[in-house]
């Protein structure tokens, strides 16, 4: 029964860490294309609006973390029902 549960939190922590360091580097990508020449092409605008590439970026990545922490969270559910 010990070995089962210890299984379980091993399981959950390595999922956890992995989810951790997917978004930090998804994070510092942004803040590394914002903040350096590497992302200059952020800065125009796309087509005809207003919106930039960068604004475009930001969104996409609440989008990618909103996403991952649903995929994260239906993970453990399925783990605990079974």
């Amino acid at each position: 029964m010990d070995n089962e549960r210890l299984a379980a939190v091993r399981l959950k922590t390595r999922r956890r860490l992995l989810f951790t360091g997917v978004t930090l580097t998804l994070y510092f990508s942004y803040v590394v294309l914002n903040y350096t020449s590497l992302g200059s092409f952020l800065h125009e605008p796309l087509g005809d609006s207003l919106v930039t590439g960068s604004l475009l970026l930001f969104a996409s990545l609440i989008v990618i973390f909103i996403a991952l922490e649903l995929l994260f969270l239906y993970l453990n559910k399925q783990d605990d029902a079974s």
